[in-house]
């Protein structure tokens, strides 16, 4: 069933790196353009460009996301404004689609393995839903998503899953032990039970089509 009426994507996955990178969540057409404006507008002022121009704003877009997918560790990127720069870059090149009300729900920018250079494109492997996760990501929907790992095979989310977790990567081995399948999309935050113990709130994303939630037996 084709998507409709729908101005902005539910999820865009940044794969800066092989495996490591982004899932950046927007509840709403509104919210999309406030994360894409938050970046674009000060930029095009910066670079004293004309944000009403298309042709520029696509310019400062991509230019910006090249650079972050250049040295993405430099100082002055971090989650949130790597998020509206994602969001200028995807929103300039679906401009035709948002305005039609046939934005894709899920978006992915990775690079090409043909030339290392980047594409944005529709993620429509990720409304298949494998029973795996092709993405896990830190965060929750309502807080724009965070860091993500991403699976292209089975195999690979079980070597993770099976392994000690690590300072940096603990939910997919967490997510393995509780889920025996999943939809495409999980994000899982720490949280605080009643007793005070630390434990972790997950949330799977099946983008409006049909996939299972098995929790191990």
């Amino acid at each position: 069933m084709a998507d409709t009426a729908r101005r902005h994507p539910d999820v865009i996955l940044v794969e800066v790196q092989p495996g490591e990178g982004f899932g950046f969540t927007y509840l709403g057409a509104d919210h999309f353009d406030y994360a894409a404006d938050h970046f674009l507008l000060p930029a095009a002022k910066y670079a004293s460009l004309d944000p009403n121009d298309p042709e520029q704003r696509r310019t400062i877009a991509y230019d910006f996301l090249w650079r972050y997918f250049n040295k993405p560790h430099a100082k002055g990127y971090f989650r949130e404004n790597v998020r509206w720069i994602a969001a200028a870059a995807v929103r300039e090149k679906f401009t035709d689609e948002s305005k039609a009300g046939t934005m894709p729900r899920v978006i992915v920018i990775s690079r090409k393995a043909s030339d290392g250079g980047i594409t944005i494109r529709p993620g429509a492997e990720y409304l298949e839903h494998p029973g795996y996760p092709l993405a896990i990501v830190i965060g929750k929907p309502s807080g724009g998503g965070g860091q993500a790992h991403f699976f292209a095979k089975r195999q690979d989310y079980e070597r993770v899953g099976q392994s000690a977790p690590t300072q940096d990567v603990w939910l997919p081995q967490i997510v393995y032990r509780l889920y025996a399948e999943t939809p495409s999309v999980v994000m899982g935050m720490p949280k605080s039970d009643k007793d005070g113990e630390m434990a972790v709130e997950c949330r799977a994303l099946a983008f409006g089509r049909k996939a299972k939630l098995v929790e191990r037996a």
